[in-house]
């Protein structure tokens, strides 16, 4: 006997909910793909496929009654995100003892990219004063390989320039020159997959303030 197989991912959004704050989760199912290519002229078959994080597998779906050659199917769920999976497509007379093995194929789970830039320890906007315009940014991000910031809106005549590589996660000191309106980006990148992610935050500096008051005179003769 003779088969192939081959793997269709599929990603659904789910909610998991948990004793502490309900989270967001990801769950992949992945549909595996084979076929018997050949039955050795006894048609009465059992298919089923082996799959798991190495070529030691350590997970099989159920045994499926198959009847005769062609393509036959299995879903599998509860996989890992971001994560590499082998599996191979298996066939035996239902009357022998005589199992066989598609070669190994392998896939790998979405990397659903996130990022969260803060400045002074919010999403913004935020309003700071002239005397205290400078900023700390601080950020963080899931399953990302690297993140490029960039100014992407500033007063016209500053000269602040906030960008290029950043880690994944960090933090990171910058004064503002200028009275007027900013918007920094940070974009994070799974060089896998190449998905991206970005987040924006805008930080606003007052104008300088002055004051004044009138003391009394000294008059003298």
């Amino acid at each position: 006997m003779k088969i192939r197989n081959l793997a269709l991912l599929t990603l659904v959004a789910t909610v998991l909910a948990m004793t502490t704050p309900i989270q967001n989760v990801l769950a992949v199912s992945a549909t595996l793909y084979g076929e018997v290519t050949d039955d050795g002229g006894d048609p009465n078959l059992y298919v089923w496929f082996q799959y798991g994080k190495t070529t030691l597998y350590g997970y099989e779906t159920p045994k499926q009654t198959k009847y005769g050659t062609g393509e036959f199917s299995a879903t599998i769920t509860g996989l890992e995100m971001c994560t590499t999976y082998h599996y191979r497509a298996v066939v035996k007379h239902v009357n022998y003892d005589d199992t066989k093995y598609g070669e190994d194929k392998s896939f790998t789970t979405e990397c659903p990219v996130s990022v969260d830039l803060k400045a002074n320890g919010y999403d913004g906007p935020i309003t700071v004063s002239y005397k205290n315009r400078t900023i700390t940014f601080s950020w963080t991000s899931q399953y990302a390989d690297t993140c490029t910031a960039e100014t992407i809106n500033k007063p016209s005549n500053s000269s602040v320039n906030w960008s290029g590589t950043k880690s994944t996660s960090g933090n990171e000191s910058v004064t503002l020159d200028k009275a007027g309106s900013y918007t920094f980006k940070l974009t994070c990148k799974n060089n896998t997959s190449n998905n991206t992610k970005y987040d924006t935050v805008q930080v606003t500096v007052e104008q300088p303030t002055l004051g004044v008051i009138t003391k009394g005179a000294v008059v003298t003769y």
